[in-house]
Formats: C-alpha cells, sequence, structure tokens
C-alpha cells in the first residue's frame, strides 16, 4: 500500500505541476495564434488544395488546443488539490496514489486501478 506523501513530496510535486502550467500556458498561446490568426501574405485566389491544407491545420490546432486546455485545467485543480490537503489521494477510493504515478501525471485524480474503473465505464 502506498505512502500519505510527505511535505517534501507535496513540494516536489508541486514544482512539477507549476512547471507544466507555465509550459501548458505557453504552448496554449502557440496554438491559439496557429489557429486564429492568419499570416496576412494569403494570395487573394487559394488553390483548393491550399484551402484544404490551411483548413485541416487550423482544425489540428484547435484539436491540440482544447487538449491543452482540459489539461491545463487539471494542473490548476491538482494545485488547488495541495492547498486543500487531499492532493495525491484518489478521488474514487481514497487511497494514497502511488508516486510513480505522481511522477508520471502529477495532475492525476485517481489511482491507476480506478482510473482504469472509470475508463472501462465511459
Amino acid at each position: 500500500m502506498p505512502r500519505k506523501l510527505t511535505p517534501a513530496d507535496l513540494e516536489r510535486y508541486k514544482a512539477l505541476l507549476l512547471h507544466l502550467r507555465m509550459e501548458l500556458s505557453g504552448d496554449i498561446s502557440d496554438l491559439e495564434n496557429d489557429a486564429f490568426v492568419t499570416d496576412g501574405e494569403r494570395a487573394p485566389v487559394d488553390s483548393p488544395a491550399d484551402v484544404g491544407s490551411d483548413s485541416f491545420a487550423q482544425e489540428f490546432s484547435l484539436e491540440l488546443l482544447a487538449r491543452d486546455e482540459a489539461t491545463l485545467n487539471d494542473v490548476v485543480e491538482a494545485l488547488d488539490r495541495i492547498r486543500a490537503g487531499t492532493y495525491g489521494l484518489c478521488e474514487e477510493c481514497g487511497e494514497p496514489i502511488p508516486r510513480p504515478r505522481l511522477s508520471a501525471v502529477p495532475h492525476a485524480r485517481n489511482c491507476i486501478d480506478c482510473q482504469r474503473r472509470l475508463e472501462e465505464a465511459s
């Protein structure tokens, strides 16, 4: 059974989460630019292939943007759980989340078994 996180563990995971939040914020800004800003150098008449490529690139950027925004929200909520004293506890079973899982996914809400069950139920 995993042990409860120590204050040093919490500081380490907080630093990981803050770094991840900073990276995601930059990625989101870049993706917003890719998805919503035109370069202003487009020829007056685009070929259908160019229009299709631009449309695909914009759709791809929007999908990445949605994923990164969801992850950023998870990171912010994990930082809130650190402040509340509930970080590292599975939201489903209440048991401590193993450190290797938190190291891989510092914003994890659930232990692997509970997360697996939730995904299978979806």
